[in-house]
């Protein structure tokens, strides 16, 4: 995308800085993430890039707790035999949340004639969540630049923090992902690129601010339901095949993009993802690039909105709407403006929109959202 739009406009200079503003925002007052970001790019040696970025991000709102809506749940009658008050509502319960996180990334590209290598060091922090990754790349130019393997490893450390709500104690998380990938230069203007990705993740998986309600355990107050914590399995497998397909459209000054994956693991989730886009030259200065993605999977199978006992509760136990059978839409757009050979602006919108499809989840889980970004890089 960026060489593209690199190309498509005549940036000048390989070095650069940049800026971006984004805003996230559920409907109906859900979570809302204010995100800034900056980063930059530069080339002191020819053989040698340097790159990084910083993230902010204001994350705050409401979030659903795993409890299913009240009008479902069995509740103690006061002391006239009536429900409490907010018990016949069908939707369900949240829970406040306000965090703010501080992330970075400090990498860099070693090109040694045909192969390239590009180590990467990230860290994350927040008030319950501590993240630090390693990673490495590496690519190898052959048949005169027209396919290029790629190989990548990464690994995070990740510290789960006490949060007073369902998780008191510290618990740690590592995960280790290895891609094996390809990009193949089909024609002059279309290229090809496959990837296969594997992923295992070990250690607390739970989400610890996510309960489960079992229905032996009589509720009293509608908005804030007993909860225990769910307990996902200590281990997650994974894996992903992903296939892009790039065609430039010359006589329209456009490209078109269309891309597949799939993914499957050990909690028995199967997902595909597929993404269209357009890429229009407009005149010397604009990029208006479309996209639609469209993305699926199955729940699960330790998926349920509720259980009966907690007695005689299964090993493992989650009422995350997330890990339910599910469908989301991303409709969205794109505009990159070259005000001048070295500033570029990049606008966009996107309308993203989840719907559960297992018939049982409340439809109130699911999220939609407005997703709004501004940025602006510096060329040099």
């Amino acid at each position: 995308m960026a060489v593209f739009l690199s190309q498509a406009l005549g940036a000048k200079g390989e070095n650069q800085a940049g800026y971006r503003a984004a805003d996230y925002q559920e409907d109906h007052n859900r979570i809302s993430v204010e995100t800034q970001s900056g980063l930059f790019e530069v080339h002191p040696l020819p053989w040698l890039s340097l790159n990084g970025e910083v993230v902010y991000d204001v994350v705050s709102g409401f979030s659903p707790t795993g409890a299913p809506p009240p009008s479902t749940m069995h509740f103690l009658p006061d002391p006239n035999g009536n429900p409490p008050p907010g018990a016949s509502s069908t939707s369900v319960p949240t829970s406040h949340m306000h965090d703010i996180r501080w992330a970075g990334s400090m990498g860099a590209t070693l090109s040694l004639g045909r192969q390239r290598f590009t180590p990467l060091f990230s860290y994350s922090e927040e008030h319950d969540y501590r993240s630090t990754g390693l990673a490495l790349n590496y690519s190898l130019d052959l048949n005169e630049k027209n396919t290029t393997l790629n190989l990548g490893w990464s690994h995070d450390f990740d510290e789960v923090l006490p949060n007073g709500f369902l998780h008191d104690h510290p618990q740690n998380k590592d995960a280790d992902d290895v891609l094996v990938g390809v990009n193949q230069l089909l024609g002059p203007k279309t290229v090809l690129t496959a990837n296969l990705a594997f992923g295992r993740a070990r250690g607390y998986l739970n989400d610890q601010y996510k309960g489960v309600l079992f229905d032996n355990e009589p509720q009293a107050d509608p908005s804030s339901p007993a909860l225990e914590a769910e307990n996902r399995p200590k281990e997650r497998n994974k894996g992903i095949a992903f296939v892009s397909l790039t065609q430039d459209v010359t006589p329209l000054a456009a490209s078109v993009e269309g891309s597949y994956r799939f993914m499957y693991d050990s909690y028995s989730i199967k997902a595909h993802t597929v993404q269209l886009g357009w890429f229009q030259k407009i005149g010397k200065y604009a990029i208006l690039s479309p996209f639609v993605r469209y993305y699926y999977q199955t729940a699960a199978d330790f998926y349920a909105t509720r259980f009966p006992d907690f007695d005689t509760r299964p090993a493992h136990y989650s009422a995350d709407y997330r890990l339910s059978e599910l469908e989301t839409w991303a409709v969205g757009v794109n505009l990159n403006l070259k005000l001048k050979e070295w500033l570029w602006i990049d606008l966009s919108y996107q309308r993203y929109v989840m719907k559960g499809l297992d018939g049982v989840t409340a439809s109130s889980a699911y999220p939609e959202a407005n997703i709004t970004t501004i940025g602006a890089r510096l060329w040099f």
